[in-house]
């Protein structure tokens, strides 16, 4: 009887444990690699970063997800997140500094890395043992001389080096052992050899934020009409990273000049998806999303989606394209759901100012 008891009882706690076990991955599911989070900026001067888990499987957004797991808030706005060599790296702002947390626990563990070699950083790209990251370093606007790339050794987490680089350094992309840095203050792209350091530049018909790369490695560039530097020759940029020449233009009227996710080529690389705005007939701002065929390199007539007020960043999810709403930042924001015909699927809210899709690779 006794042996039959036991016997009840392990049996009971392997289906306890196999449960739970199944629970768990149900879970991890949602995180670590093949994850999906919204990066929501929050307000600069108030609520911080947060972090939304966008399960795909259940077609579900669960926002806090950074304070679920770490039991605080983040202390910085991210500028932008990315995810390299098993950690997730935010570039955060006020209080600036760079902080990670691991890909598949979104734990936290180690302090940011801070002090005066991180000041107001932008994006990062990484490659082997280096997180380069595009700064500021201070009021750029004023004095484009500040800016500079800091050069973060991850086995270490310290900046080892910094790159002067003039002109305020936005978006980064590495091609054939180059790093592209492009500049939000001068009509020129920065192409700093990952050997010597040496810079040179390709000259740009206006400013430049982000790139896209496609399959050869070549790079696709915003080119944009600032404040500081206006300019009618908008749309994208095509360069060619083995020649490193501006190779052609495509003009896109009204491409925004928002921050990050700006554009973003779907699976396949056959489209690249652009955020724009405009003001109509009554003088209110509007936003749209262009298409932009790259086997005919040229804009749709038509744009893929159009009047929709508050747009703030766009990403590709499978056959999806999602567009991030914030109408302020003292409210939770939205991420609109579309087709890749332009049909409206579904709506989700989110934390503070959403901006962009990570996907934990």
């Amino acid at each position: 009887m006794k042996n039959k008891f036991t016997l009840l009882l392990l049996m009971a706690f392997a289906a306890f444990t196999f449960t739970s076990c199944n629970d768990k991955n149900d879970n991890n599911d949602n995180a670590g690699k093949g994850g999906k989070y919204i990066i929501n900026y929050g307000s600069y001067s108030g609520d911080k970063s947060t972090a939304s888990i966008f399960d795909t499987k259940n077609d579900t957004v669960t926002n806090n997800y950074y304070k679920a797991v770490n039991s605080v808030a983040m202390v910085s706005n991210s500028a932008y997140t990315y995810n390299f060599n098993n950690k997730i790296y935010f570039m955060g702002n006020n209080t600036d500094q760079v902080f990670f947390v691991d890909e598949d626990s979104f734990e936290q563990t180690h302090n940011g890395i801070a002090g005066n070699d991180i000041t107001k950083p932008r994006y990062c790209i990484g490659k082997g043992d280096y997180l380069y990251v595009s700064c500021w370093g201070g009021d750029v606007w004023k004095d484009i001389s500040l800016s500079y790339i800091a050069k973060i050794n991850i086995k270490t987490n310290e900046v080892e080096g910094k790159i002067t680089l003039h002109g305020g350094p936005e978006g980064l992309a590495i091609a054939n052992n180059k790093l592209y840095a492009a500049l939000n203050y001068k009509d020129s792209v920065a192409v700093i050899d990952l050997n010597t350091e040496v810079i040179s530049y390709i000259a740009t018909p206006a400013v430049n934020t982000y790139f896209v790369k496609d399959k050869d490695d070549n790079l696709y560039v915003s080119l944009i009409s600032s404040y500081s530097k206006p300019s009618t020759e908008t749309g994208l940029g095509y360069i060619n990273t083995t020649t490193d020449k501006l190779d052609a233009v495509y003009k896109l009227d009204g491409i925004s000049s928002s921050y990050v996710n700006i554009m973003s080529a779907n699976n396949d690389f056959s489209k690249i998806y652009v955020m724009t705005s405009a003001y109509d007939a009554n003088w209110k701002i509007s936003g749209a999303v262009a298409t932009f065929n790259v086997a005919s390199k040229s804009f749709d007539t038509d744009m893929f989606v159009k009047g929709v007020s508050a747009m703030n960043g766009i990403g590709v999810n499978d056959d999806n394209v999602l567009v991030f709403i914030s109408e302020g930042v003292t409210g939770n924001g939205l991420v609109k759901k579309y087709k890749n015909d332009g049909t409206f699927v579904k709506e989700y809210e989110t934390g503070i100012a959403p901006y962009m899709l990570l996907t934990v690779d």
